[in-house]
């Protein structure tokens, strides 16, 4: 999480930045969004017994549970050569999510304006998957990849968490209201491989996911370290 913030400012302070990058989760964890009170409807105690971790986004949104899933992170200068503003950018990374999505075959959507499922309530009301909100992806009617976003000056930073398996779900037994929880998961949200009917291979879908970034904003990505990345533009 500290790594895309740093990401987030590092765009901020150029004109023509931009940046993406995909990766897993070496336990599982709950990232809970940047402005959502801890512990709150979590039972931090199950989640100490569970062995999962708890971090802190700099993304907004509500708490996902990360475990066998494809998380990516893009980092941009606004308006920068693609001359969006952030609520706009905010969609184009929706848009490149869903494109990816359908290069396996699903007819992934991106959520427009007035097509929410429900209010949103209060940071923490519910899980991320709990329901759709405008600028997320669903497939058939399920939520699929939930996305969150940040704006600072001159930058916008998105994140997103695209489930392979039902995993995702388990968020539910974390929380004190679990039996609801779990009924709305169960209403409103699938996983990619779900969706597919079979195992989905994280690798195939961050080669998607990058290569529909690369499309939709019209740059050519190149592998880079972070460090890299910092050194390369002064």
């Amino acid at each position: 999480m500290l790594l895309d913030e740093s990401l987030l400012h590092w765009a901020a302070s150029g004109p023509e930045r931009f940046a993406a990058r995909t990766y897993g989760w070496t336990r599982p964890t709950l990232s809970l969004g940047r402005a959502e009170p801890f512990p709150g409807e979590w039972d931090a105690r199950a989640l100490g017994t569970a062995g999962v971790e708890v971090v802190r986004r700099p993304t907004g949104g509500d708490a996902v549970l990360h475990d066998q899933e494809v998380t990516f992170a893009v980092a941009a200068s606004i308006p920068g050569p693609w001359a969006t503003g952030p609520r706009a950018f905010a969609f184009q990374v929706a848009e490149a999510l869903a494109l990816a999505l359908r290069g396996l075959g699903l007819p992934a959507s991106v959520v427009a304006p007035g097509q929410e499922e429900s209010v949103a309530g209060p940071p923490g009301a519910s899980p991320c998957f709990a329901r759709a909100s405008a600028g997320e992806v669903r497939v058939l009617g399920y939520k699929t990849a939930g996305i969150a976003s940040r704006f600072t000056r001159g930058a916008a930073l998105s994140h997103a968490s695209i489930p392979l398996t039902p995993r995702h779900r388990d968020v539910a037994s974390y929380r004190h209201d679990a039996a609801s929880a779990r009924a709305e998961l169960e209403a409103h949200a699938r996983s990619v491989g779900e969706a597919i009917g079979h195992d989905a291979d994280p690798v195939e879908v961050q080669k998607l996911l990058l290569a529909a970034l690369a499309q939709c904003f019209g740059v050519d990505l190149v592998d880079a370290s972070f460090e890299e990345v910092a050194a390369a533009v002064p």
